[in-house]
């Protein structure tokens, strides 16, 4: 059961990345068929407006769910999430574009966003809360690094399906239907999803609160009224790691090694080179989220965490400077180094973190309202604020002091935390013997 358990969870935060992906590196397409502007920056203005829109579903989703979660069982709010989500993104696979209804075709596609916002909103925090509760505690860290390592997957999928896509129909042939074809397979992979998780019985620790009546009756109350201290450095932890510094390195960078880049007369490089550098990190991240997951159970999780932000402060100004360098293969180098020592060293492990910082009765609740606010809200503007910082300030290099102030901020909050590694609640103690 604990196998199955984790396969359903590994499906679901797969898809969850997936149409992450779907959205940030089909970007630059879906504006100017969504969007169409003489001005390029505006139509990606309006399309990272609509990619926040979804980020902004996401808190209320946390909240939805992780009441399900904490008051009815995990496996049974997770039945819903990539229910609704595989949903949206049939809709979106068949959308008529701006060409065909107009304005409509936005409207719907923004509200689509927002109802996949929302489902995905509880997907990450009960399958976290889920695998974490089936599994002993000092092998945390490497299981935080397995299921992290569905990111990678996810992205290696897109990534190589768009290249095979583009070089089947080509490009006009893949903005007229094949990127269609990429978000029905996404819906194909949420119901699988669903399938295998009607096989999965709960967590054993949310089984034994319920045998002891432990159960709280207002898990979003006692969250926020006991542990919102936690909830406000969890939401700034992950809204940087796994929000800001990811969206920056996984969505940005596209458009910033391309469209923006052109727009400033600096040299840059096609959208097929900037695709190559992801699946190149893709694959490697693969194996480094499990190797930086099992590292953090040896050493502990604050060293990690304070050597992620340490890394991302000092590597801002090269980072940015690689991606306008126009040179292929300084751009893809620029976008595996960012992948690998700027999100993943960190964010493979942050998931484990939440998981250690909350007791089971509010652990669905707590770690979906800090991570959902912090990568929605913070993570998920991110495209859109560093867009507009260059547009007012007509300074291609404004996100490099974005990225050095974000990191001076996650670096604060890494000191404030402190280690976690190995942290166990009231009911957990079953899972010794896992």
């Amino acid at each position: 059961m604990r196998t199955l358990a984790i396969i359903s969870t590994s499906i679901g935060i797969g898809f969850e990345w997936y149409d992450f992906f779907l959205y940030s590196l089909l970007g630059p397409i879906i504006a100017e068929l969504f969007f169409p502007s003489k001005v390029a920056v505006l139509s990606l203005l309006l399309y990272y407006l609509v990619f926040l829109i979804g980020f902004l579903g996401r808190p209320l989703g946390g909240i939805i769910f992780g009441h399900i979660g904490d008051k009815l069982g995990r496996i049974y709010a997770l039945y819903f999430t990539l229910l609704f989500a595989g949903i949206a993104s049939l809709v979106v696979a068949v959308l008529p574009t701006y060409y065909q209804i107009g304005i409509t075709a936005p409207i719907i596609l923004a509200a689509m966003r927002f109802l996949d916002g929302v489902a995905l909103g509880g997907e990450w925090g009960g399958s976290f809360s889920l695998t974490s509760e089936y599994i002993n505690p000092n092998r945390r860290g490497l299981y935080s690094g397995i299921l992290q390592s569905t990111v990678s997957i996810a992205s290696l999928l897109i990534s190589g399906l768009t290249l095979l896509l583009t070089y089947i129909l080509g490009l006009a042939g893949f903005k007229a239907i094949g990127w269609r074809i990429l978000f029905g397979i996404g819906f194909v992979l949420a119901i699988l999803g669903v399938f295998v998780r009607l096989r999965v019985e709960d967590s054993p620790v949310f089984r034994q609160l319920q045998s002891r009546g432990q159960i709280v009756k207002s898990p979003l109350s006692e969250a926020v009224r006991k542990y919102w201290k936690l909830i406000l450095i969890g939401l700034f932890l992950v809204g940087v790691f796994n929000g800001i510094w990811y969206y920056m390195n996984y969505a940005f960078s596209i458009s910033y090694a391309t469209l923006i880049a052109k727009e400033f007369g600096k040299p840059y490089v096609s959208y097929t080179v900037t695709q190559l550098g992801i699946l190149i990190v893709s694959i490697i991240g693969i194996f480094a989220s499990v190797l930086f997951g099992y590292l953090s159970d040896l050493i502990g999780r604050r060293p990690q965490m304070l050597a992620d932000a340490i890394i991302g402060i000092v590597f801002a100004a090269p980072y940015f400077l690689l991606l306008i360098s126009g040179n292929p293969a300084l751009v893809i180098t620029a976008i595996v180094l960012g992948g690998l020592f700027v999100y993943y060293l960190a964010g493979a492990i942050t998931p484990i973190v939440l998981v250690e910082m909350f007791p089971p009765q509010v652990r669905y609740t707590g770690i979906s309202l800090a991570y959902q606010i912090g990568v929605g809200f913070l993570g998920g503007s991110a495209p859109l604020i560093m867009t507009y910082l260059i547009a007012t300030t007509h300074n291609i290099y404004s996100p490099i002091y974005f990225m050095i102030g974000t990191g001076v901020l996650v670096l604060a909050m890494v000191l404030l935390v402190g280690e976690t590694r190995g942290r166990l609640y009231m009911g957990e103690e079953i899972l010794k013997q896992q």
